[in-house]
């Protein structure tokens, strides 16, 4: 692995030398990000290890920028019919929209990168970069999922009408709050970032409100050649789907960690250049004192490659291990643990000393079928034992699976997309016997929020109605299993009390209207869920309600130094 990274930073690259911070999983630019890929506008790109840095955003649009001559060649073309002409046409001015927001907000990366003209700097200060003020209110209660399900333990809390909001803590009633977000980047090696959150959560019936001042991410790099070291709090989404990876997800806030890996995707020499575009991550953090073991140990490794244009691979494992009280073992031991080539248990306590899962994801594109894609992901539990692929139940019953379909130009220009995921997880994932908080942070789960023995349908759709004004349209339908069970020589998971399954179907309606004259969107969204069987109780029915409106403007106009 180490050799791997030496590699990669020492590959001669085509990105400019400059340390920049993360993008949130959670902002539009990725959605511009989508639609550039769909038009064909962007041929090296990794899918499925975001955040994408400010400088690898501007990678991205400055290779947009450049092929943008295959949508106007053929306008000037005689032979091209009138028909294909207007059609073009629509395609250039939807995307001429897209990347002229995107050189406005990323100008200093673009000009540092050469792309567009400017005078360059050594430093860059952003006093305050953006302030977001938010109301939301929902009738939606946390609810806690069960505790044991007879084969394995979680501590988890889940409120799917307001997760995957990078661990944002929302209450049932009303949330205010207001961030705001400052960064620096201090020569062309150094960037510090820091994003801070100020709530108030006020709750009926008596219940404690949530009001707190806390770090939502905060973290800082060092860069040398496409290579970087991260420290700090930041979040790490692994898949391919926009908002959930089985692994890593924007479900909980960001991991206390130490990242090492390559910024842009980059190329190895010699004859392993025909694997493609590849980016390699290694995190280690630490899962914070809420533990059963506080502060348990997260490690993780990603490898990507693009060994064609329109295919990206994927390989991920996460392990998760040590904390205080936790079952002894040596360094040596937890290495091979991970490396899946020795058996760290603990016999004498019948104890696992680690908890692990990985797998693979995969994303096709096919181009004239209006840039089609089609991806998945398979994470298995306890992966490592390589003999039991062969067996169903590792598949199947250990297996978590989620597969895309993600249509970015459903009408010929590109303003109308449509995206469909079906997700699966099996029967002892995110939990464990001996880590019995299960994979998770604060309670909320680090992968995919159905966990365990549950599955979902998803549905979403994005309408540029003009330069101005995005909505977005999703939908949901998730069953999760309430069963206990048990194992059945000679080891087979088998279902031994049936108990009802909490299903929950939701719709919502986004609205983001970006002003003309002014740096500033603001956002505004409704949705409602039908829930049966709420909390796994028979007959237990509720609907959930929910609205939100946002503001967030843009001081980078007035506070950045240099211009």
């Amino acid at each position: 692995m180490c050799a791997s990274f030496l590699i990669l930073g020492s590959l001669p690259s085509l990105v400019f030398p400059q340390a920049s911070v993360n993008v949130s999983n959670l902002d539009p630019v990725y959605h511009d990000i989508d639609q550039l890929v769909g038009q064909g506008l962007v041929d090296k790109i990794i899918m499925g290890q975001r955040p994408y840095s400010r400088k690898e955003i501007a990678r991205i649009t400055a290779e947009a920028m450049r092929h943008l001559s295959r949508l106007e060649k053929p306008l000037g073309d005689s032979t091209t019919s009138e028909d294909k002409k207007r059609a073009l046409q629509e395609r250039l001015d939807y995307v001429n929209g897209i990347l002229d927001r995107l050189k406005s907000d990323y100008r200093e990366e673009l000009v540092q990168l050469g792309a567009l003209e400017g005078e360059k700097s050594w430093y860059s200060l952003h006093t305050v970069e953006k302030v977001e003020a938010s109301v939301l209110g929902t009738n939606s209660p946390a609810e806690a999922l069960p505790v044991n399900n007879g084969l394995a333990s979680i501590d988890a809390v889940i409120n799917p009408f307001v997760d995957y909001r990078e661990g944002r803590h929302l209450v049932e009633g009303f949330n205010l709050s207001l961030e705001t977000s400052h960064w620096v980047r201090a020569t062309n090696y150094l960037a510090f970032y820091v994003r801070p959150r100020f709530q108030l959560g006020v709750t009926p019936n008596g219940q404690p409100n949530d009001n707190k001042a806390y770090i939502q991410n905060l973290y800082g790099k060092l860069y040398f050649k496409n290579f970087e070291l991260e420290v700090g709090r930041d979040n790490i989404l692994w898949g391919q789907g926009p908002q959930t990876g089985i692994l890593l997800s924007n479900n909980p806030r960001g991991l206390d960690m130490i990242k090492i890996s390559n910024d842009s995707p980059g190329i190895l020499p010699w004859i392993f250049k025909y694997l493609g575009a590849n980016k390699l991550s290694f995190f280690y953090s630490d899962l914070g004192p809420n533990q059963n073991f506080p502060h348990a140990y997260l490690i993780g490794l990603k490898w990507s490659l693009q060994p064609l244009s329109f295919m990206e691979l994927g390989f991920s494992q996460i392990l998760q291990s040590g904390g205080e009280g936790s079952p002894p073992s040596s360094f040596g031991k937890r290495v091979g643990e991970f490396f899946a080539i020795s058996d760290t248990d603990d016999k004498n306590n019948n104890q696992n000393v680690a908890n692990k899962m990985g797998g693979f994801d995969i994303r096709f594109r096919i181009p004239p079928a209006r840039g089609l894609e089609l991806y998945g992901e398979a994470i298995y539990d306890d992966f490592g034992d390589f003999s039991s692929f062969t067996d169903s139940q590792f598949l199947f019953k250990d297996g978590s699976y989620l597969l895309g379909i993600y249509v970015p130009r459903l009408i010929n220009s590109g303003k109308l997309d449509f995206r469909l995921e079906y997700h699966h997880t099996g029967v002892r994932f995110y939990r464990h016997g001996t880590f019995t908080s299960g994979l998770t942070l604060n309670q909320f789960i680090l992968g995919d929020n159905l966990g365990s023995v549950a599955h979902g349908l998803y549905i979403s759709s994005n309408w540029d109605v003009n330069r101005q004004n995005l909505l977005t349209f999703n939908a949901a339908f998730e069953s999760r299993s309430g069963d206990v069970w048990g194992v059945a020589p000679p080891f087979t998971f088998v279902v031994v009390q049936d108990n009802p399954s909490e299903n929950r179907y939701r719709g919502s309606v986004q609205w983001l209207h970006r002003f003309k004259a002014w740096p500033m969107f603001f956002r505004a969204q409704m949705g409602y869920e039908r829930v049966q069987n709420f909390g796994f109780i028979a007959g237990n029915g509720r609907n959930n309600f929910l609205g939100e409106f946002a503001l967030q403007i843009n001081f980078d106009h007035w506070t950045q130094f240099s211009r």
